[in-house]
């Protein structure tokens, strides 16, 4: 899943009653990739990697920052830091959805869930290649949130 769908799911399940926290949901969802992507996007400008057939491209250190931020172990480990700390914001729990996303739907670039006692990951279930899937990716939260916000007509 992209890193737009990612968000629109955090949107789309916080709960409306909790609507102020929508900025930290949209936030804890995308997260994940922002490291990633702050390694992978000035990398492939400086090398003119705008499309690559191969992921064994890019340099070790990029999957090394993938790894850390869709680790089960990393995020567990700020969990139970945050828990005992008496700082847990529940909006956090979207970074765990997306890393199981993640290790669902990726299918050619795996994600190393147990990163970084293990590099161990599993072959995804399903492909966000796919453009149903894809299209469902999008279409599904935003049906949600639209019909979640949207105003209701007050009855006279």
């Amino acid at each position: 899943m992209n890193i737009a769908a990612h968000g629109l799911w955090g949107a789309a399940l916080t709960p409306k009653k909790q609507s102020k926290e929508l900025k930290w949901s949209t936030f804890w969802s995308i997260f994940p990739d922002l490291p990633f992507l702050t390694a992978f996007v000035p990398y492939s400008i400086w090398n003119s990697l705008f499309v690559f057939s191969d992921w064994s491209d890019l340099p070790k250190i990029i999957f090394y920052i993938y790894g850390i931020s869709h680790s089960l172990i990393i995020w567990g480990i700020v969990a139970i830091v945050l828990l005992l700390s008496k700082k847990w914001h529940w909006p956090i729990i979207f970074w765990l959805f997306h890393i199981l996303v993640d290790i669902l739907g990726h299918i050619s670039f795996q994600t190393p869930f147990l990163f970084p006692i293990s590099e161990m990951s599993l072959r995804g279930i399903f492909s966000w290649d796919n453009y149903a899937i894809s299209t469902l990716s999008y279409l599904i939260p935003l049906i949600i949130i639209v019909s979640k916000f949207s105003l209701k007509p007050k009855n006279d």
